[in-house]
C-alpha cells in the first residue's frame, strides 16, 4: 500500500493536538494550583475571627416560639436564633418532628381561632410511628421517611428538624414510646441514622435526642437513671454511638433527667469524656427546652441553651436563662474561658455549614401533599407485616 503524504492534512491536525495538549496543560496546572474549597471548619473559624463577643453570645441561646405572638423573624416553628445579616448567619428555625413537621399557632383569626403561619393544621404529613418503621426493619425505608420530612420542612421555610429519638424502650408507659425505635439498640441505631441521613439530604438539619437514658415522661425533671458504666455502653450510649455514626447530626440534645444522679446537660462524663472525646462528636450540644442548669452547663460540654421565653418585649439577648447574663459574667471573670465560647459557636456554625444552611437556604413553596402520603403510607404498610423466616 502506498503512503500519500498530505500535508495540507497533517500540519493542522498537529496544530489541533498541540492546542488541545495546551489546554489540557493548562487544565491540569491550574486544578494543581488553584487551593481546594475551604471545609465546613475552616468557614466556620473565619467567622469566628469577624465576630464580636456579643455575636459569639447571639449563637449559644435560643428561643421558645411555640407561642401565638412571634418575635421578629420566628415563624411559629418551636426554637428560633435569629439571624445575623451582617456577617451573612441565618436564622435557626427549629421544629418538633418526630414523626412528621409540627404545625404550631401563631396568631388568631378573626373569630378567635388559631391560624398556623404555614397554613391549615394537618398540612404537613405524619410518619406512623416509629415503632412501626422499626418493625420494617428497613433502614430505606426510614431513609425515605426523614427525606419527605426534611423536604416538607425546607418547603415551610423550617432549617432544622428537632428528630432523631433513639431513646431505648424500657418502660412501656413511657409517653414517648412513639417516637423511639424500640429496645434494640442496633435495629434503632440503624433506623435512627437512616432517618437522620434522609432529613439531612434536603439540607435541614437533625438532632439526636434525648441524650440520655430519659426512658420516662413521668417525673422527668428529677428522676435519676442510675446504670453502672458498662452496661450503659452496651445498651443506650450503644444505639447513640451507632446512630450518630451513620446518621451525622448536626446536634444532640441533652435530656432532663439525671444519669447516675447527674443531669444529662450538666453531665462532663457524658457530654465531654464521651461524646466528644470517645466519640469525637463535632456537632453542638443543644439541651432540651428548660433542661439548663447553671452556667457550669458550659464547662459541662452544654453548647447552647433552648427554649428561652422570650416574653412580650421580644428583646433578643437579655433574657436571664443559664447562658444570658450569667455567661456574660462568667466570660467577663475567667469563669468560662473565651476560648470555651468560640468552641461552642465554631460546633454551631459548622454544622450549619455543613448541612447546607448557608449556601441552599429554604424556600416556601406548596407541599406535595399526594407524593409525601405516599412514602408514609407504604411506611405504614410494611411496618404492619410479619416477618416470616424461609430459612427455619
Amino acid at each position: 500500500m502506498k503512503v500519500v503524504d498530505l500535508p495540507f492534512v497533517r500540519k493542522p491536525t498537529r496544530n489541533l493536538c498541540l492546542t488541545a495538549l495546551s489546554l489540557a496543560c493548562v487544565s491540569s496546572a491550574f486544578a494543581q494550583s488553584s487551593s481546594p474549597p475551604p471545609t465546613p471548619d475552616q468557614r466556620a473559624d473565619q467567622l469566628i475571627k469577624r465576630m464580636s463577643l456579643d455575636d459569639l453570645h447571639h449563637m449559644v441561646q435560643s428561643y421558645n416560639t411555640m407561642v401565638p405572638q412571634q418575635p421578629p423573624g420566628g415563624i411559629g416553628t418551636a426554637g428560633y436564633v435569629p439571624a445575623l445579616p451582617a456577617l451573612g448567619i441565618p436564622a435557626l428555625q427549629e421544629n418538633d418532628a418526630g414523626i412528621g413537621v409540627h404545625n404550631y399557632p401563631v396568631g388568631k383569626d378573626k373569630n378567635g381561632q388559631p391560624t398556623l403561619v404555614r397554613g391549615k393544621a394537618g398540612d404537613a404529613t405524619p410518619l406512623p410511628s416509629l415503632l412501626g418503621l422499626a418493625a420494617t426493619w428497613n433502614p430505606q425505608i426510614a431513609y425515605a421517611g426523614g427525606s419527605m420530612i426534611g423536604g416538607e420542612a425546607h418547603s415551610q421555610g423550617i432549617n432544622m428538624l428537632l428528630a432523631g429519638g433513639i431513646n431505648l424502650a424500657r418502660e412501656p408507659r413511657n409517653g414517648r414510646n412513639f417516637e423511639y425505635l424500640g429496645e434494640d439498640p442496633l435495629l434503632a441505631a440503624r433506623m435512627d441514622g437512616a432517618e437522620i441521613r434522609g432529613i439531612q439530604s434536603q439540607h435541614v438539619l437533625s438532632t439526636i435526642k434525648h441524650y440520655a437514658l430519659n426512658a420516662q415522661e413521668t417525673n422527668r425533671l428529677t428522676v435519676s437513671s442510675n446504670i453502672d458504666e458498662r452496661a450503659m455502653r452496651e445498651s443506650d450510649l450503644l444505639a447513640f454511638e451507632l446512630a450518630i455514626e451513620d446518621g451525622h447530626p448536626a446536634s444532640v440534645m441533652c435530656g432532663y433527667n439525671k444519669i447516675n444522679h447527674v443531669y444529662d446537660c450538666s453531665n462532663s462524663h457524658l457530654l465531654n469524656d464521651v461524646l466528644k472525646h470517645d466519640w469525637k462528636f463535632p456537632g453542638w450540644v443543644m439541651t432540651d427546652w428548660g433542661a439548663d442548669h447553671g452556667v457550669n452547663d458550659a464547662l459541662d460540654g452544654t453548647d447552647q441553651v433552648s427554649g428561652i421565653d422570650v416574653g412580650s418585649g421580644f428583646s433578643i439577648g437579655s433574657m436571664s436563662s443559664s447562658f444570658g447574663a450569667p455567661l456574660t459574667q462568667a466570660l467577663a471573670n475567667g469563669t468560662v474561658p473565651h476560648s470555651r465560647l468560640q468552641d461552642m459557636v465554631h460546633r454551631i456554625l459548622r454544622s450549619m455549614l455543613a448541612g447546607g444552611l448557608f449556601d441552599d437556604p429554604p424556600v416556601v413553596k406548596p407541599l406535595n401533599a399526594e407524593a409525601d402520603a405516599l412514602v408514609s403510607q407504604h411506611a405504614a404498610e410494611q411496618a404492619i407485616v410479619l416477618l416470616k423466616n424461609d430459612h427455619a
